[in-house]
């Protein structure tokens, strides 16, 4: 198996030098390349074909979330995941939009990063723990004196409710159909099927839509 390939984007050198090291001592990830600033990330990106970017928030010249918005734009299938300080929901809420497969903070564990890497590689999204708890109950704060709209029994089959369930957890479209023993075609079809019927527009807004329901615990 042919190991991922990561650019990692931080003007910081000793940042860049541990991250790397943690990376590359992993048998399934490389860091191919390393960009301090806006130019070399575009440059890097194009020359050296990364499967992966680490994406600082915030660098000298730039701005990681725009950034990270107009590579995608440029290769839509570059996958980002944003490293960051920062545990605010307007930050998280402004990645996602810019397309970030995830968002993880640069004070989590080693492991966490590891993590990120394989399950974006993998088609799926990853959050630091603190982040999705924080998510999650910012979310619940603004709903609770808000009323549901719908009632999870009357939108969604027995099957949808079990995918959105496994979405919620983390699993990508091949997972779920491993455990569901089911094509990874049909999950496909049934995700599809959800997000209209349920009217959202991504993952992260169907695992909201989700809490909201009570179809997870958290």
């Amino acid at each position: 198996m042919n190991r991922l390939k990561v650019l990692l984007v931080d003007d910081h050198r000793l940042i860049r030098k541990a991250i790397s090291t943690l990376l590359n001592g992993e048998p399934d990830i490389q860091v191919i390349a390393e960009a301090s600033n806006k130019e070399e990330c575009f440059h890097l990106a194009e020359v050296a074909l990364p499967d992966i970017v680490l994406m600082d928030i915030s660098l000298e010249d730039a701005d990681g979330i725009h950034l990270t918005k107009e590579l995608i734009e440029k290769y839509p299938n570059l996958k980002v995941i944003i490293l960051s300080m920062h545990l605010q929901e307007s930050y998280i809420k402004q990645a996602i939009k810019a397309g970030a497969k995830g968002y993880i903070l640069k004070n989590s564990p080693h492991e966490d990063l590891i993590k990120a890497v394989m399950e974006v590689a993998n088609g799926g999204q990853y959050f630091a723990q603190e982040v999705s708890k924080m998510m999650a109950q910012n979310y619940l704060l603004s709903e609770k004196t808000t009323d549901s709209r719908y009632h999870k029994d009357e939108i969604l089959t027995k099957r949808e409710l079990e995918i959105v369930k496994l979405v919620a957890e983390g699993l990508n479209n091949q997972k779920i159909a491993d455990q569901l023993c089911i094509s990874h075609r049909t999950v496909d079809t049934h995700r599809t099927n959800i997000m209209q019927k349920v009217k959202v527009k991504n993952v992260a807004e169907l695992v909201r839509y989700a809490i909201k329901n009570r179809l997870v615990e958290i």
